[in-house]
Order: structure tokens, then C-alpha cells, then sequence
């Protein structure tokens, strides 16, 4: 259901990266306009206002699809744009989530410290091995947790309470576990990469006479 949404979002992003790539906007450019909706965002969860809330994060979450699309339609693409794309979206993660704080403090804190560990396992390794940006196992992709989070919200003003627990702390403590299970299926990965590396020897050159390892 959730990669049916995201290929349909996909789809209209699509037909939206054509007039800004007919301005000439590149990619980056198209990226930092996330920044800005999810600030606005930040505001209306800050006032209780989870509808409007919904609707800036929305768009911020919207973005970050259309940034690809920018970047494919009109074949700019850069290694520091890579770079910067993902920093972009560690800053909008760390709002989107992090805004909370005010009304959920724990929940909140909680599900941002484990989303932020699976973004770490992955890049982490490359400081081991060799590695690319090979699909790394993990339930629940940062896309997919984000609509996660949104529907949540959504919900939360239809149903501000289920089972007794105010139902955004809940998707909060959902995106947690969710986010806790996919860093323990990477750390898994990651040690099946770097043990294939050892004996291929495949390992960075820092760490193959032994002296740049910690046990």
C-alpha cells in the first residue's frame, strides 16, 4: 500500500519537475525549498495545529521527491549535489520528527535517536570497506516512515486518542520500533559485508595492517 502511494507521488512529481527545470532550477535549489515548509510545519505543531502541520510537511516530504525528478528530467547531476541532498533531508527528518518535542518529549526523542541510528549504520561501514550505495536491508525505508508519520498526524485529528494513548505519541513510538528493527538488520548486514571484506581483503587500506581497528 505504502510503495503503491510513493510510486503515485513519484508519478506526479514527475509532471511537477517540468516547468522548474524549464526555470532551470538545479536539484540543490529544488531541495532547500523543504527547508522553509518544514519550518512553517514546525510552527503549526508547535500551536497543535497537526492539519496545517500536515500540509507543510506534506509538501516539505514532496520535495525530496521532486529534487530527483529535477535532477533526472534535466541530467544535472553532482557528487557535492548527492552530498547535499542528504544533508538537506537529515535537517528536514530532524524537524519533521523532532518537533514534537514539545508535546511528546519521550516518544519523541525516542523515535528521533532511532530513526537517526539506521542513517548511521549504512554510511559507517564505509569507513570499514569499500562499499556503494547497494539497497541495504532494513523494514521500513525513511520514505516509508515519513508517510508513516504523516498519515499518523492525519489521523491524529480525526482520532486524537486510541486505546487510551494520544494517538500522535503512538505513531511516534511506532516510527521507534520500526526504525530500531531496521538498524539491527543493517548492523547484521554490515557484518556479513565487512567479514566477506576480510577475507577478500577488501578491507580500507587504514585497517588492513590491524593498527586502525577498535575491538
Amino acid at each position: 500500500m505504502i510503495s503503491k502511494l510513493r510510486n503515485r507521488v513519484e508519478g506526479i512529481a514527475g509532471a511537477f519537475a517540468k516547468p522548474l527545470v524549464f526555470l532551470g532550477l538545479s536539484p540543490t535549489a529544488v531541495s532547500l525549498l523543504a527547508i522553509p515548509m518544514v519550518l512553517v510545519y514546525a510552527f503549526f505543531v508547535w500551536q497543535h495545529d497537526f492539519l496545517i502541520a500536515f500540509i507543510f510537511g506534506s509538501i516539505a516530504a514532496f520535495v525530496d521527491v521532486l529534487d530527483g525528478k529535477v535532477a533526472r528530467q534535466n541530467k544535472k547531476y553532482s557528487s557535492f549535489g548527492n552530498y547535499a541532498d542528504a544533508m538537506i533531508d537529515r535537517v528536514v527528518d530532524f524537524i519533521l520528527i523532532g518537533s514534537f518535542v514539545v508535546w511528546f518529549p519521550f516518544a519523541s526523542v525516542l523515535a528521533l535517536g532511532c530513526f537517526f541510528l539506521v542513517s548511521v549504520a549504512k554510511p559507517r561501514a564505509g569507513l570499514v570497506i569499500i562499499t556503494d550505495n547497494r539497497d541495504w536491508p532494513g523494514i521500513g525505508e525513511r520514505g516509508d516512515k515519513i508517510i508513516i508519520l504523516l498519515a499518523g498526524m492525519l489521523a491524529s485529528v480525526i482520532y486524537p486518542f486510541a486505546y487510551g494513548i494520544q494517538t500522535m505519541e503512538a505513531v511516534l513510538y511506532l516510527v521507534a520500533i520500526i526504525s530500531f528493527i531496521g538498524f539491527l538488520q543493517r548492523i547484521a548486514y554490515a557484518k556479513k559485508l565487512i567479514e566477506d571484506a576480510e577475507k577478500k581483503g577488501g578491507l580500507l587500506p587504514y585497517l588492513r595492517d590491524g593498527k586502525g581497528g577498535k575491538r
